[in-house]
């Protein structure tokens, strides 16, 4: 009886492929690996006998001699909310269509966990990076940082500015779309305007655009409206956050803001759940902005009054610029080496009419 090691299927080598095709190993390389040529009747052996044995190419020693992966790295902040979701899916579209692979990496507005993505990336020898950093300011300073990033690899940053990093980016102009946003709600009656964002990076913008709309108004900007802070058990950004800092901007009658700006589409879900559960109503007792358009915010009642960003043509964009540098690693870039896009803001029912208080 044969023994358990003898009915393991052999994992066959590129020396065992020469062999059945009786050509050398440079050869099988050659039609396999896809650089260099070979007569026909040497390519179709070569087939023929990798395709009998099942052989599968080792794409490491491929991609070393090609110097290329044709793999691309996409690390994104929340893979939850949809608009990063949505981005990784037209990402992936184009570069499944021009014959990369793509790494999605998600780090959960976790730093470490960026740093630890990049590193990894970099060992698989990406051709090209795509990132939206969970970073801090703070520890953008740092030089650990600094050095985690590779100048020589093709880099795009999307959705947030990172000041110290010499790589073109794709984002959304956020003090404008915040600034109009704010401005919105003014002009129908509201002075006391709750914000509810995080110790992200984009939406300290975001903040910016709502702190300058409430002063060129004359209201005062009132830091205790503002929720920008992290908690403790509450992950920055997320549903959960939407939901501990509504509770906490309504939870004391006299103090309460008339309405309240959410700054991504997952707060704004939070937003929505605290307010039911309040047993409270929009726009009656409060009125909600959000930023993002999400499928069923123009579908809910009343609907949803967002901040809508131009998701496709952020990815599209970024992606295009990213295998520019990749497949012409040598030319320079042209246009901006910063991309601000419009947003738009999205009137619906959640902020009411004029009202007055």
């Amino acid at each position: 009886m044969p023994r358990k090691s003898e009915q393991k299927s052999k994992e066959y080598t590129i020396k065992d492929v020469a062999e059945l095709a009786g050509v050398s190993t440079a050869t099988v390389g050659r039609v396999l690996g896809g650089y260099g040529s070979a007569s026909h009747e040497a390519t179709q052996a070569v087939r023929e006998a990798a395709n009998k044995l099942h052989y599968i190419p080792n794409g490491i020693a491929q991609s070393m001699k090609k110097k290329t992966t044709k793999s691309v790295g996409l690390i994104v902040a929340n893979i939850c909310n949809p608009y990063f979701s949505s981005i990784a899916r037209i990402v992936e579209s184009v570069l499944v269509k021009k014959g990369y692979n793509i790494i999605i990496c998600n780090t959960d507005e976790d730093g470490d966990r960026e740093i630890s993505y990049l590193k990894m990336l970099y060992e698989k020898r990406i051709d090209g990076l795509m990132i939206a950093s969970a970073l801090k300011e703070s520890e953008r300073k740092d030089s650990q940082f600094n050095m985690t990033y590779k100048e020589s690899i093709p880099t795009i940053i999307i959705d947030r500015e990172i000041s110290n990093l010499k790589f073109p980016t794709v984002a959304s102009d956020n003090f404008r779309g915040a600034y109009e946003a704010t401005s919105h709600l003014i002009k129908l009656g509201h002075k006391r305007i709750g914000i509810i964002g995080s110790t992200i990076s984009t939406f300290f913008r975001r903040v910016e655009g709502y702190r300058q709309a409430m002063l060129d108004h004359s209201l005062p900007f009132d830091t205790n409206l503002v929720f920008n802070k992290s908690y403790k058990n509450v992950k920055p950004g997320d549903v959960s956050e939407g939901i501990y800092a509504t509770k906490n901007l309504l939870k004391y009658r006299e103090y309460r803001p008339t309405a309240i700006f959410a700054l991504n589409n997952l707060l704004t879900t939070g937003v929505l759940i605290a307010v039911n559960d309040l047993g409270l109503k929009i726009p009656d007792d409060v009125a909600v902005i959000g930023w993002d358009d999400f499928d069923l915010a123009s579908l809910l009642n009343p609907p949803i009054t967002v901040v809508k960003q131009s998701t496709y043509n952020i990815a599209t964009i970024a992606i295009s610029r990213l295998l520019q540098q990749i497949e012409n690693p040598n030319t320079i870039l042209n246009e901006e080496k910063k991309v601000i896009l419009s947003t738009e803001l999205v009137i619906r029912g959640s902020c009411g009419s004029n009202v007055t208080y």
